[in-house]
């Protein structure tokens, strides 16, 4: 039987420029780190950095994405831009909630969502 969804991992080039940008700019609590794998804890899930290499290199799409729930997307969409994040895609309301998009330093798009007060149970 499958369990719950436990962790998601990004390639990155640089490991110490995308832990900076998580732990810093993001305030993911920095798990433990080495120069192949770090992991954040994201709430209910682990992300996991790994180190590109000959088998693995980050290829940024936008076939996969990943979101961090937010109380107020504008005052998080502010946070990011005072820290040089770039926003993909501004605050936008969506049937399920607001929806903004921004990169990570390798180019990752990842999604701010901030849920319609009746969608929040889900969060």
């Amino acid at each position: 039987m499958i369990g719950k969804l436990g962790l998601i991992m990004v390639v990155v080039k640089d490991m110490d420029r995308s832990i900076a940008f998580y732990r810093d700019v993001l305030g993911l609590k920095l798990q433990f780190q080495s120069p192949e794998f770090s992991q954040f804890d994201a709430g209910n899930i682990h992300l996991g950095l790994h180190a590109e290499s000959d088998r693995l290199k980050a290829h940024p799409t936008e076939s996969a994405q990943f979101a961090f729930y937010v109380d107020n997307i504008e005052q998080a969409v502010a946070h990011l831009k005072a820290k040089g994040v770039h926003i993909l895609r501004p605050p936008k309301q969506e049937d399920f909630g607001i929806l903004s998009i921004f990169t990570d330093p390798d180019g990752y798009h990842v999604e701010l969502c901030q849920l319609a007060a009746e969608g929040r149970s889900a969060a």
